[in-house]
């Protein structure tokens, strides 16, 4: 007979333990996204044109992960309120990759969250980056803020489906074995 915390997929109890995974797990999220400086490395290994290389190579274990760690721990919900929360805090700091005009572009990375937060939970962590990686580059090309590079897009399209899909997988077996650990 499987308990109740096993079917809804979570099982962490009490209100309170589950905010703070939320809370720290977003929290995480936002000191990766802020404090690493990837960019130059990743300009390096990869000579693409194109903009949010670290969500296209790295958001499934920058981003992916924690919002799939967070879901499969505490159950439905809190996923997509660990994506929230960690695009508040990464635009508290400061504009969504400092981009200022349009002044409606951070509005952008709050929605690629919540698509990724609410895809990570109901389909997979490779659509659910994907996705996140898709509104950011539409909005930013629609908004002439870089040209778009149909074959650079596209390669990192594939490599964004593939980070997020280990980041999903990798959270699953990380939850599987602290369930079997308690």
């Amino acid at each position: 007979m499987k308990y109740v915390e096993d079917v809804s997929g979570s099982f962490v109890d009490g209100t309170i333990e589950k905010l703070l995974i939320t809370v720290i797990s977003a929290y995480i999220i936002f000191t990766l996204m802020s404090y690493l400086n990837l960019k130059p490395i990743l300009e390096a290994i990869i000579p693409l044109k194109a903009p949010f290389k670290n969500i296209s190579v790295l958001g499934g274990f920058l981003i992916v992960f924690w919002v799939s760690l967070a879901y499969r721990s505490c159950g439905r919900g809190y996923g997509i309120a660990t994506a929230l929360l960690a695009i508040s805090f990464c635009l508290f700091v400061s504009p969504w990759y400092d981009v200022i005009k349009p002044y409606w572009f951070s509005l952008v990375g709050f929605i690629s969250f919540l698509a990724l937060g609410i895809l990570t939970e109901y389909v997979n962590g490779g659509v659910a980056n994907l996705v996140c990686i898709l509104i950011n580059w539409f909005f930013a090309v629609f908004a002439g803020i870089v040209e778009f590079h149909p074959i650079a897009f596209a390669i990192l399209g594939v490599v964004a489906f593939i980070s997020g899909y280990v980041g999903d997988y990798v959270a699953g077996k990380a939850i599987n074995l602290i369930k079997n650990v308690l």
